[in-house]
């Protein structure tokens, strides 16, 4: 059991150590919001006396919480994760009004993995929205391809696409696209409300999204299996597209592109990675023109991949083997994102 100490007196940030900290940890726990982690250092209970990630991130929502209170005063907006006056000024204040000394018998609930199961009546296809998307692709490669290789100078013709024809709820992007358990995750995208669901995977679930004051989306990393997740939204009904997302473990390694080759790579040709941070199993290397799940990497240092993506198959049938496609590369996996894109060409 730790007393909780009242008064915040000193200026914290990311790196910060001593009991002033764990006040703060403490005080940041009482708020399921603005929780530093569901289980383990951190916890409810388990507060320690430093200042880490976890912490920075509590505290951004906590600033985000309180706006008014704490952002606007000095033309901000967003959280920084810098506890300075006006934010302990208003975490002093809410300490002093319930100054209950934190304990596990008293600290609010804590969720557990099965607090986010999907339920029977939850069950949804998760890639319903990837399939419209894929079939409106299809469509309009089927054209583009038939075109070319018919010789044709005539233009394709590309088939009518109607609204119908795509979800309405769309996924634009997470930031982070991976983070610990307990961490804040901002969403963006079409067709997203407050009572959207984001499903991870087909067994996980979170029911509600946080709205703040400026309209911008977010959610909590849920205490779920550590893993690299499918992530959709659903929204009355209408299921987006997916979006990768990882629940980390600090404990394993960045994944890091050190290097590809060769830098040209000819259509159907063989392209290697090396870098660090592989997994044996279920890498996943996304390029601008191909995706590929499941390549293996036997010593943690290695990817190899072919390609020959479908969008420019007929074009290099045609090609004089001159011309040089820009392509972008990254690695995702359970361990998380690589740190950088790699660029390459395809030639054709």
């Amino acid at each position: 059991m730790h007393a909780l100490l009242l008064s915040l007196s000193v200026a914290l940030a990311l790196g910060s150590s001593g009991p002033q900290v764990m006040a703060l940890q403490q005080i940041l726990n009482r708020d399921s919001d603005t929780r530093i982690a569901y289980t383990g250092p951190g916890s409810p209970g388990n507060e320690t006396s430093y200042f880490g990630q976890l912490t920075k991130s509590a505290v951004i929502r906590f600033q985000e919480k309180y706006t008014s209170d704490v952002l606007t005063p000095v033309g901000l907006t967003r959280g920084t994760g810098y506890v300075g006056l006006y934010t302990r000024i208003k975490l002093n204040s809410l300490s002093l009004s319930n100054t209950t000394t934190i304990t596990a018998a008293n600290a609010a609930p804590i969720a557990s993995s099965t607090d986010y199961l999907v339920k029977a009546s939850e069950k949804i296809d998760i890639y319903a929205g990837d399939k419209m998307i894929a079939n409106v692709q299809n469509r309009i490669l089927t054209a583009i391809n038939s075109a070319i290789a018919s010789q044709s100078t005539a233009t394709a013709t590309i088939p009518a696409i109607t609204l119908s024809d795509v979800p309405s709820v769309v996924i634009k992007e997470l930031s982070p696209r991976s983070a610990a358990v307990g961490v804040k995750i901002s969403v963006t995208g079409t067709g997203i409300s407050s009572n959207s669901a984001i499903y991870f995977g087909n067994n996980y679930i979170v029911r509600t999204l946080s709205q703040d004051f400026f309209g911008n989306f977010s959610f909590t990393v849920p205490s779920i299996p550590l893993a690299l997740y499918d992530l959709a939204i659903q929204t009355s009904g209408i299921v987006s597209n997916t979006a990768a997302f990882v629940i980390t473990d600090p404990k394993n390694p960045p994944v890091h592109i050190q290097s590809i080759y060769p830098a040209v790579i000819a259509y159907g040709g063989t392209l290697t990675i090396a870098g660090s941070g592989f997994t044996p199993q279920n890498n996943i290397v996304v390029t601008t023109y191909q995706k590929f799940p499941n390549v293996p990497s036997a010593d943690g240092k290695t990817l190899i991949i072919q390609l020959s993506p479908d969008s420019l198959r007929e074009l290099a049938k045609v090609g004089r083997g001159t011309d040089k496609i820009p392509t972008s590369v990254y690695v995702v996996n359970e361990y998380g994102f690589s740190d950088s894109e790699k660029l390459f060409n395809i030639k054709l």
